[in-house]
């Protein structure tokens, strides 16, 4: 199955470099005017190598992609980065917060990993995606030879065979990087490079299927410059492999956030009238926002969806023998039909209120933070919010087995993984 291997990573020399200024979050998390900040916060913040800017002049031969380039060459003839001498795996831990005040910790290691088509079934993705950041990452890749950001994917280890190797190993060594990001999350790396255990991890991966969580992207990207190399005759095994944080599915202290919806305009003010509704949902009015927001907060396997009005509150709660019956011609497995969003654009706006996908994606605004999703239509001129809850590890593997992918927005991984602890320089 998962062919799972240490590397030789490229690192920030910690003597050099202040790690706190120089990690980012994952690309597609800043956004185009935050970049700017992340330049000014250090000269060497990788910012530059992983999201350049882009500058008036940029022709095909100089650009953000080549200026990339020029600074990971640059940094590496300075000493600003240094590339290890022997092949490692990388335990990293990350601390992290989570909306409502929680705190979670992750723990997990990253590895090269051999790319596979997904029709092998030894790496699963569990969601679609979209075609312009594929683009955006591919000509990175080209102009750097190298993974700048690691993908992030579960495994199986019900026994915690890798997971209680990893915390061993954290427990009672040193880590070379211990540093807080701007938000305060820390952000740890070990140097694991012991031979038995080296051999005992990847001996554990050659049964093991993996499930990309967050990266869908990259790893594609992975592929098509594999596959671009291999058309072109270069002779480049590196590039059969990618970057990967693998966590265990079960142990690693991953948190799995809902995507709400917001729209600013609604042409279903009067949804609770359509006749297909209580056929589906059983319709209650709650008290106020608060209630519904501690009603969607809890984790009782109930399947509903909450709804925020002007001046009303709903909770819509699914009559599930009647959905199910319904699902006659089936594209899909139930467990599809059965997924949050799925409840949400299938079922609601979908067979209920019948409103055109394209009108939805035109309109709808996504946050993983309720209390903006309420506040967005109380006190913001929204018109309404669709509250819903998350997807659980269980239904992420369930759909990937069963080679399906979930509908958009259907998962947000936290933690969101540090960019800057390691870079996989393709070349040796």
């Amino acid at each position: 199955m998962a062919e799972v291997k240490p590397f030789k990573a490229v690192y920030f020399d910690r003597e050099k470099a202040d790690y706190s200024k120089v990690i980012m979050p994952p690309y597609d998390i800043i956004k185009d005017g935050e970049i700017a900040r992340y330049y000014k916060r250090d000269e060497h913040n990788i910012i530059r190598i992983d999201k350049g800017m882009e500058e008036e002049g940029d022709n095909e031969s100089s650009n953000k992609y080549t200026r990339a380039k020029q600074y990971l060459d640059k940094w590496m003839a300075e000493g600003i980065l240094i590339k290890d001498q022997k092949k490692n795996f990388y335990i990293y831990a990350e601390e992290y917060l989570i909306p409502g005040g929680k705190k979670g910790e992750m723990y997990g290691f990253l590895a090269d990993v051999k790319l596979e088509e997904f029709e092998k079934r030894i790496v699963l993705p569990h969601e679609r995606t979209h075609s312009g950041p594929k683009v955006d990452r591919l000509q990175l890749m080209r102009a750097t030879m190298a993974n700048t950001s690691p993908i992030l994917s579960f495994y199986f280890d019900k026994e915690k065979k890798i997971d209680k190797i990893i915390r061993d190993f954290a427990s009672s060594n040193e880590p070379y990087v211990d540093t807080k990001d701007e938000k305060g999350c820390r952000h740890r790396i070990w140097h694991l490079g012991d031979e038995t255990k080296v051999s005992a991890i990847t001996g554990f991966f050659v049964e093991k299927q993996l499930f990309i969580a967050d990266g869908h992207h990259r790893y594609e990207t992975g592929l098509n410059f594999r596959n671009e190399m291999r058309a072109n005759n270069v002779k480049f095994k590196e590039a059969d492999y990618i970057m990967m944080c693998l966590i265990s599915m079960e142990h690693a202290g991953i948190s799995i956030l809902p995507t709400h919806r917001v729209f600013r305009e609604f042409a279903h003010d009067d949804m609770e009238e359509a006749p297909v509704l209580s056929r589906f949902f059983k319709v209650s009015d709650v008290r106020d926002s608060v209630m519904l927001k501690d009603i969607m907060s809890r984790n009782d396997g109930k399947k509903c969806i909450g709804v925020v009005k002007k001046n009303k509150c709903m909770l819509l709660e699914l009559k599930e023998e009647d959905y199910k019956k319904s699902l006659e011609k089936k594209e899909h497995i139930t467990d599809y039909y059965m997924l949050d969003v799925s409840l949400l654009h299938g079922l609601l706006f979908g067979k209920v209120l019948n409103i055109p996908e394209e009108y939805i994606f035109r309109t709808v605004e996504y946050t993983q933070d309720m209390d903006y999703a309420v506040s967005a239509v109380e006190a913001d001129g929204a018109k309404i919010s669709f509250i819903i809850k998350p997807a659980t590890i269980e239904q992420v593997r369930v759909i990937a087995e069963n080679n399906e992918v979930m509908p958009q927005k259907s998962t947000y991984f936290l933690p969101k993984l540090a960019t800057g602890l390691l870079i996989n320089e393709m070349k040796d």
